[in-house]
């Protein structure tokens, strides 16, 4: 439902909460869609008075339920069995704010807090000491205020430059830190870099993306898988038994590649690499997985298309398989747009 430049929308949905293309730190695809409440302002808006120079601004807040949670540590003890779902699920909640001061410059504030379950009931009182809560209290206790994680990210196209430079970050900061520019060495980080075309090759695209989770420090705070978890909502920042935010993971590092060949606006060929590792502090042993791709997407007709792509995957990690392992994946897709039967219908009615 749209009212007044602001959409309400209920049902599963995803977010994509950052700039990168691999996938953000706060809020990705990753997992399944989420059912949730959200009210998203559509229309850019700008603030009254000398607040103006924040430029266009964009707000969106959701309160969605978690699917598949099993973990819970309550003022009771630890409720929950591996398989089988809580109930009631865990709630979370999430507010972002975008804003463009400049052309070339676009800034996204954003925090998410997961709070509810068995021995945490959901009221209005409770509701609000989640969403404003700045302290916090011991794992387990009744006055609780959630599990709560911040974020920062910016994107940033260089002016005067003929290729279109654009650089890009994300951070995000867990337990209660209110934004990863507070804490940058306990924050998780991603950049980024696009270049729309390569110097004497117009129509080529470089595109590199490398961040971590495993903060270079020694504090026991950040150790040991510290983001997308908790030690009172156990289960973490996870739907369905897969994390919504970055395929980084826990205590790791990943570094991904691509670059696209254009032959048109819709005939293009691309290439990608992708290396993750995760530290043996996390998992025993540690593990790594590096993989290519090929992918491309052609237009035969104005309503056919075809696309096909393979990848090579290895991957090693011990405590899974004692060998490395590799896979082959293949794809091919075929779409028809039917638009001449789409005007006929219409003509006809």
């Amino acid at each position: 439902m749209n009212v007044s430049d602001w959409q309400f929308s209920f049902g599963n949905q995803s977010l994509w909460w950052g700039p990168e293309q691999g996938g953000p730190l706060m809020f990705s695809n990753n997992a399944a869609p989420l059912r949730m409440f959200r009210a998203n302002r559509v229309t850019p808006f700008t603030l009254p008075s000398f607040l103006g120079f924040l430029g266009p601004m964009r707000v969106e807040a959701f309160l969605g339920q978690f699917s598949g949670y099993e973990f819970v540590f309550t003022p009771n003890g630890l409720i929950g069995n591996y398989g089988r779902s809580l109930h009631p699920q865990p709630i979370i909640h999430g507010e972002r704010i975008s804003f463009k001061p400049t052309q070339n410059l676009e800034i996204g504030v954003s925090r998410t807090t997961d709070y509810g379950g068995p021995g945490y009931p959901l009221t209005i009182h409770t509701f609000a000491r989640s969403l404003f809560s700045t302290g916090n209290s011991n794992p387990g206790t009744p006055n609780k205020p959630g599990s709560r994680r911040s974020g920062i990210d910016f994107s940033y196209r260089i002016p005067g430059l003929r290729n279109g430079l654009t650089l890009y970050g994300d951070g995000l900061a867990e337990h209660n830190e209110i934004t990863p520019i507070l804490g940058p060495d306990v924050a998780a980080w991603i950049g980024g870099v696009y270049l729309p075309r390569l110097p004497k090759l117009p129509k080529l695209d470089l595109r590199l993306e490398g961040g971590y989770t495993n903060p270079p420090t020694n504090v026991p705070d950040v150790s040991f898988g510290n983001f997308y978890t908790d030690s009172t909502w156990i289960t973490g920042f996870q739907n369905s038994g897969n994390l919504m935010g970055s395929w980084i993971g826990r205590q790791g590092d990943g570094l991904q590649a691509s670059s696209t060949y254009w032959f048109s606006p819709r005939n293009k060929l691309q290439f990608g690499f992708r290396r993750q590792t995760v530290s043996h502090e996390f998992i025993p042993n540690g593990g790594n997985l590096t993989d290519a791709s090929v992918r491309s997407e052609f237009w035969l007709r104005s309503h056919f298309s075809v696309s096909a792509s393979v990848q090579y995957e290895t991957w090693n990690f011990p405590v899974i398989a004692s060998a490395r392992q590799s896979d082959v994946t293949t794809s091919i897709q075929l779409t028809f747009w039917p638009k001449s039967l789409g005007v006929r219908a219409a003509s006809q009615q």
